[in-house]
Formats: C-alpha cells, structure tokens, sequence
C-alpha cells in the first residue's frame, strides 16, 4: 500500500474557476508527454492537461489545504475506478497480414474446365423431342 501512496501527488492548480485541489497519479500516463492527468476536485473528473500550460500553475498543499487530503484522495479514489486512461483505449494493433501463396495450376485441370456440367435448367427426366417427329407431324397437317 505504501507504494501506491507514493504515486499519488496532492497538490493545488492555480487557475482561476477551474482551479482547485488536484491528484496526480504518475501511473496514469496519456500517451503523449506533452500532457498528464489530473484529478480536480472542483470539477470532479479526472482530466487531461497540457503539461506546458498546467505544471507552472500547481503548488503544494498549504497547511490549511492539507485538511482536505482525506476527502481528495477518497474522490480520487472513486473516479479512478470508472476511468479509463487513453492508454488503454486505444484499439489494439491488428495482427500482420500474412501474404498468400499462389497455387501453380497444373496442366491436367485444364482437362477438367473442358467437362460440361448439368446447369440448373438441364433436368433429366424430361423426355427429349424429336426434331423429325415434329417436322412429320406439321408436314401431315398441310
């Protein structure tokens, strides 16, 4: 337990409204080094900041702000559980592709393509018409 407190940094973000009492937790990492995630106890929400404008603005806890240390870190504790940093949401790398090998056609398939296939319109148990049967029995008719 001791080293998870150790990651943990209370401290105060000197901006304006959306100030307040802040949670660093190293372990969180954004994926970028130009930013960082803080926990604002003001705003209630773990966020985003942009390390530039952000680390200038944070001071340590006065004597007084160290009163709220048991209330930040239970807050913290409490958005942690139901956040997930963009670390971790990015979609996995999908597996290389592996290329196909081509099958050499042998020569004796091509004997095979050659074969006529019954189609869906050829049935068997029509009987077949004599072409001369036809012809006698127009022929009879004149």
């Amino acid at each position: 337990m001791a080293a998870k407190q150790e990651t943990l940094w209370f401290g105060y973000l000197n901006a304006g409204e959306k100030g307040g009492p802040v949670v660093r937790d190293v372990t969180l990492g954004t994926g970028t080094p130009a930013t960082f995630y803080l926990y604002n106890l003001n705003r209630g929400a773990i966020l985003e900041y942009r390390r530039d404008i952000a680390e200038p603005k944070l001071r340590e806890l006065t004597e007084e702000e160290m009163e709220t240390v048991d209330e930040l870190r239970q807050a913290f504790e409490q958005a942690r559980k139901k956040f997930t940093p963009r670390e971790a949401r990015k979609p996995k790398p999908l597996p290389p592709t592996r290329k196909k090998v081509r099958v050499e056609e042998d020569e004796d398939l091509g004997d095979e393509d050659d074969k006529v296939s019954p189609g869906p319109d050829d049935d068997e148990d029509e009987p077949e018409i004599d072409d001369d049967a036809v012809k006698v029995a127009v022929d009879d008719d004149d």
